[in-house]
């Protein structure tokens, strides 16, 4: 009984409308300007609708933001920072080759953020925040098993790796997105994994956080496999159960691993893994993201105050710079890249007083700031390699939900309590009684 009725108010709390323009969002992915154009087909206006879904969103979440709000995520929070960012990367669209593409890609960017916010704009702004982060977790879910079966005949092929014969999977992601799209759930899944008691959902939280790394594995992107490493040392270091059950499993695997192989025997087949193949001069130039890197910095010191708006790097040197900072830098110029290298910083230093504070945090938010840690972990070391938060992506979706997550719990629960006044006793007769004063404001 006391199940159901928990059920029914977390289904009754769940924002709907928050829950729409999210969903919009996901919607937009892999679609652009482009696509705005007459429609000549059902399948013209599908992608029509798609590339227009950013402008309903900005205007619908403004209209939410509007009204009586919960509460307000202050200027220094991550997420503010970032909306500061697209706001000076929109401003520099007008020095854009193409301003017209610039500020149509400003528009997801911005309406990620707000749209997120309009969580934090609910009656309960922390389950709002918890909703918003499991509903993201979920999509990811259903991607990454959308991907595992699309490309299931050669990830679980006899063939030596799957870099190099999955570039695009129907349009949707290249051999790196795959493994991006399975380490998120894998992440989540080995942590619920470990933080419940049930046995059917230990099996198949298991289940899928082995296929979801062996996929990853399989995909051979260093960016991803180091990211998720990374996260799992994390995880380990920060929570006591992670360290008590996963930390002697991940040692008796290493010792394993040891006895079976000699030394040089593994470090060769690591070296050959991280190399895929490629020549030394291909490796050192990190698949050819160093060329991207000089271009990118000739590209930036030519409009190094605003930058030249949103993905200024495929606009300019005509390629990926690969690259979030160098990214955000094209893209907003030294007045973009600093809230953009804040809201980095803020959201680390925001996770860190959380967990510092975890103790007065209820249960499913302590396993839910977990996860979320363990994913900003993983895209902190993607930043690296790849673009994250720069510009309108996936990776943009999970970490903005992951920020407002964390801002709301960091307002909302981890207010400074109020101190009760000792009362005043007046003894008469032998028996103290309290005194009543009269409430001043």
């Amino acid at each position: 009984m006391y199940a159901s009725k928990t059920r029914s108010n977390w289904l009754k709390a769940l924002p709907i409308g928050s829950l729409l323009l999210w969903t919009c969002l996901w919607v937009n992915l892999n679609s652009d300007l482009g696509n705005i154009r007459q429609p000549h087909s059902l399948n013209d206006w599908q992608l029509l609708i798609r590339a227009i879904l950013p402008f309903l969103v900005i205007a619908l979440a403004l209209l939410i933001l509007s009204g009586r709000r919960s509460i307000r995520i202050p200027m220094s929070s991550p997420s503010s920072l970032l909306l500061i960012y697209g706001v000076i990367a929109l401003i520099a669209s007008v020095f854009s080759p193409q301003p017209t593409w610039a500020l149509y890609w400003s528009a997801p960017f911005l309406a990620t953020i707000l749209a997120a916010w309009t969580f934090a704009n609910g009656r309960d702004p922390v389950l709002s925040g918890r909703q918003l982060l499991l509903v993201t977790w979920t999509a990811t879910f259903i991607v990454a098993a959308i991907l595992c079966y699309q490309t299931s005949n050669v990830v679980f092929s006899s063939a030596p790796t799957a870099y190099g014969v999955i570039d695009e999977v129907n349009g949707l992601s290249r051999t790196s997105g795959v493994a991006r799209w399975a380490a998120v759930p894998g992440l989540v899944c080995i942590i619920r994994a470990f933080h419940t008691r049930r046995i059917t959902f230990i099996a198949f939280y298991l289940s899928v956080a082995a296929v979801a790394f062996y996929i990853v594995y399989r995909m051979q992107s260093r960016g991803a496999v180091l990211g998720s490493v990374a996260a799992l040392l994390f995880v380990m270091l920060v929570s006591s159960r992670m360290r008590r059950y996963a930390l002697p499993f991940a040692a008796v695997a290493l010792v394993a691993i040891v006895l079976m192989e000699t030394s040089d025997v593994v470090s060769t087949r690591v070296a050959d893994y991280l190399k895929r193949g490629q020549s030394e001069e291909e490796f050192m130039s990190m698949t050819g993201r160093t060329r991207a890197y000089q271009h990118g910095i000739e590209a930036f010191t030519d409009a190094p105050i605003f930058g030249r708006g949103q993905w200024a790097d495929r606009l300019t040197i005509g390629e990926h710079v690969h690259n979030s900072f160098l990214q955000a830098m094209l893209n907003g110029g030294i007045l973009g890249s600093i809230p953009y290298f804040a809201s980095w910083a803020a959201g680390w230093m925001l996770f860190y007083k959380l967990y510092k504070r975890r103790a007065k945090l209820a249960t499913n938010d302590r396993v839910c700031l977990l996860e979320a840690g363990a994913v900003m972990m993983f895209f902190t070391l993607r930043a690296i390699p790849e673009t994250t938060t720069a510009s309108f992506s996936v990776d943009l979706l999970v970490m903005v939900a992951v920020y407002v997550y964390m801002e709301t719990l960091a307002i909302s629960s981890l207010r400074r309590p109020v101190r009760a006044k000792a009362p005043i006793y007046l003894r008469t007769h032998g028996v103290q009684r309290p005194v009543r004063l009269p409430y001043v404001r």
